[in-house]
């Protein structure tokens, strides 16, 4: 049964801030699911990049859960690319 990881990177406001943010262990079924989101925007300009990578035999992964159900929802719209503002479109208004 193999392994893989979701890692969500911020882009921050200049190249310097850019930082793992969110990390996690899913199945490889998951995996399938997620593996073409790219990127979710937010509205004041920065992003933050999801990768889906497969685990290496007997690696040790530091699970990060700060953005869980942010990356649930932008993988449920299907789109590689979504915007903050399509997925709570209450709070954007």
């Amino acid at each position: 049964m193999a392994r893989f990881v979701i890692e969500g990177e911020w882009s921050g406001y200049r190249s310097s801030q850019s930082r793992i943010v969110h990390r996690e262990v899913i199945t490889e079924k998951r995996a399938e699911r997620v593996k073409n989101l790219s990127a979710i925007v937010y509205t004041d300009g920065t992003c933050l990049y999801v990768s889906v990578r497969k685990a290496e035999p007997r690696e040790r992964i530091q699970e990060i859960h700060g953005y869980s159900s942010l990356i649930r929802q932008a993988e449920a719209t299907g789109k590689d690319y979504v915007t903050v503002a399509e997925l709570n479109p209450a709070r954007a208004a």
